[in-house]
């Protein structure tokens, strides 16, 4: 049975790749990916392309130029080859003038990182059925990385025709890998006492370019591996940096004795701070392997005014403890990468610091944002692990299953053509409730009520706050309401900002290539009664309108009276990733809440 499975994944993949080579604009002949562990501990990382171009935009927009990326203190760049063979064979040398070394994007403007370089190749001879050819080494100094690892996406930006992955040890070490999303093994083999394992894959279709797909390649094929016996040798390599031990300066300290001389609640404390480092400081998007996974002291970050995602977290966390806050950095990994047999740390997507409050209990916040809600109602699918060199075993943190829900009521009379009045009750649960918002400001809570404005609420009282729900009641009273054409009127139904309009995801496509992933599971649904004078007449309502399939559930129904019309909006999803062999259930789902017509009522005069 496994085998038959295995054999239409594959047969799909070999159609899918035919497919997308009749509509590609390019086409990798051939890529190798080496990696070599030297004896003196330094590594090699070898890369060839053999890539054919066969559309003008490809030459033109996509695949001009070749970037490599290296770390000028640690690292060596040679090139090995660089020439083009054109339609008609012949061969096309690229000139020295078309190498040139720049500062990467992510490097502008942060002088601790102008070590980084960028060399950009600039490929000659290009025409349609053009083969560029590129070959080049990158040697790593012992100790720029804590061991030879890598997390390899297997897919690019147009169809490969084979890709061989190939790493080289020493016979003494053990390679730990694991090929997510796909099946197969590596040949394992020793040449000039190396032991070399080599992957090779063929007909693999290009990356998909759809919308809203799954967060960090998550359903791709992708290989991880690494030298390390685990990942709690990487882990204590990383974690005994100088930067993990939390040190502050005068400065520092003159910034936390502003927030704190004149506050004594925790909670408010840690927000503030967030709100200095994230807003304060330039955050810099700089790949931790770029650095050798190293990175600043607190000090350090705070005197240049600018830190990457890991360095803000260190900061952070250094100006909470200093407050006298407990407070962890914690790096945040999918748990699909998750492995504690293989000590990758290009596993770490983000990092965030965990607080301790005694009277708001665990509080996960990032460094480089401010945030509406504690983190840990984000953290489902995700692993949090705890940044401490005290800590003698890995210590993770995940999150339950939660379903964000947002409940609306509201009464609406229309008093005339000219005047509104009503009451709007709203409740918000788990990562729909903009807790610190409304924490710092509690008028925050009528922004999030779109199609009345803030000036229009007469009275808005907050029932109950906490971090898992909030309950809240509003008058309101609005003149002009109707959006008036001829001797038509239009209301429009107001909604919550936080909900499933929030994602944009509008642009649906009949077909799809990719899993799609949602901000989070959802439970919305809006219950409105609206009462209209005698002297409106309302236009025929929509239909009603209920579907419940394999993705979720919606709701439309509209039931009029004399004078009055009951309105129910409801959406409900209860997972955050779909296949394609659901797709077009939320595709219906989403097209029917997405349109405009059953979101207003309209009347004649």
């Amino acid at each position: 049975m496994k085998k038959i499975i295995l054999a239409i994944f594959c047969l799909f993949i070999i159609n899918l790749s035919f497919s997308q080579k009749e509509n590609a604009d390019a086409e990798y002949l051939k890529i190798l990916k080496e990696y070599t562990l030297n004896a003196d501990g330094s590594i090699d990382f070898h890369y060839s392309k053999q890539l054919k171009l066969l559309t003008h935009y490809s030459f033109h927009r996509l695949y001009g130029e070749t970037f490599i990326i290296y770390n000028t203190d640690f690292q060596k760049l040679k090139i090995n080859s660089a020439f083009t063979i054109m339609a008609d064979g012949k061969k096309v040398v690229t000139p020295k003038n078309a190498f040139n070394e720049v500062l990467p994007r992510f490097s502008a403007n942060a002088p601790a990182f102008n070590n980084i370089r960028e060399m950009v190749v600039t490929h000659t001879g290009l025409e349609r059925n053009t083969v560029i050819n590129l070959d080049y080494t990158i040697n790593s100094k012992k100790g720029f990385f804590p061991a030879l690892m890598a997390d390899e996406v297997l897919p690019e930006s147009s169809p490969v025709k084979e890709l061989i992955i190939q790493v080289n040890i020493p016979a003494s070490k053990t390679l730990n890998f694991e090929l997510l999303n796909f099946a197969g093994e590596p040949l394992i083999s020793n040449k000039n006492g190396k032991k070399v394992y080599t992957w090779k894959f063929e007909s693999i279709p290009a990356n998909s370019k759809d919308y809203y797909q799954e967060a960090d390649y998550g359903s791709s094929p992708r290989l991880i591996f690494s030298t390390s016996k685990d990942l709690k040798f990487v882990y204590d390599q990383f974690i005994n940096q100088d930067a993990f031990v939390f040190n502050t300066n005068e400065s520092m300290d003159k910034a936390i004795d502003k927030i704190t001389s004149n506050e004594t609640d925790q909670l408010t404390i840690a927000l503030e701070l967030q709100n200095l480092v994230s807003n304060d400081l330039k955050t810099l998007n700089i790949p931790l392997n770029s650095t050798g996974f190293k990175c600043r002291t607190a000090i350090e970050t705070w005197k240049s005014n600018q830190g990457t995602h890991l360095e803000n977290a260190l900061l952070l966390t250094a100006l909470l403890q200093k407050a006298n806050i407990k407070a962890e950095p914690v790096a945040v990994i999918p748990n699909s990468f998750y492995n504690k047999e293989i000590g990758n740390l290009l596993s770490f997507k983000d990092f965030w610091v965990r607080i301790n409050l005694k009277k708001y209990g665990e509080i996960f916040i990032s460094a480089v944002q401010t945030d509406t809600q504690n983190l840990k109602f984000s953290l489902e699918g995700k692993t949090a692990l705890l940044l401490d060199k005290n800590v003698e075993s890995l210590k993770v943190f995940s999150g339950k299953a939660m379903t964000s829900k947002i409940f609306v009521g509201g009464d609406f009379e229309f008093q005339n053509v000219d005047k509104l009045v009503g009451n709007l009750f709203l409740e918000l649960k788990a990562e729909a409730n903009p807790y610190f918002n409304i924490y710092n400001d509690s008028s925050n809570i009528k922004s999030m009520i779109r199609g009345i404005s803030s000036k229009n609420f007469t009275s808005t009282e907050i029932e109950k706050l906490s971090q898992e729900m909030s309950r809240t009641h509003f008058e309101f009273e609005k003149d002009d309401p109707f959006e008036k054409q001829q001797n038509y009127l239009t209301f429009q139904l107001p909604y919550v900002n936080n909900g499933v309009d929030s994602w944009h995801i509008t642009l649906l496509p009949a077909e799809r290539s990719a899993p799609l992933e949602i901000h989070e599971k959802i439970h919305e649904r809006y219950e409105y009664a609206i009462v209209f004078p005698k002297e409106l007449k309302p236009v025929s309502t929509p239909k009603n309108i209920e579907i419940k399939n394999d993705a979720g559930y919606l709701l439309i129904k509209f039931e009029k009276s004399a004078n009055e019309i009951l309105i129910t909006r409801e959406i409900k999803f209860d997972k955050k990733i779909f296949g394609l062999d659901v797709y077009d259930d939320f595709r219906e789902i989403m097209n029917v809440w997405n349109n405009k017509n059953y979101r207003k009522v309209i009347f004649k005069e």
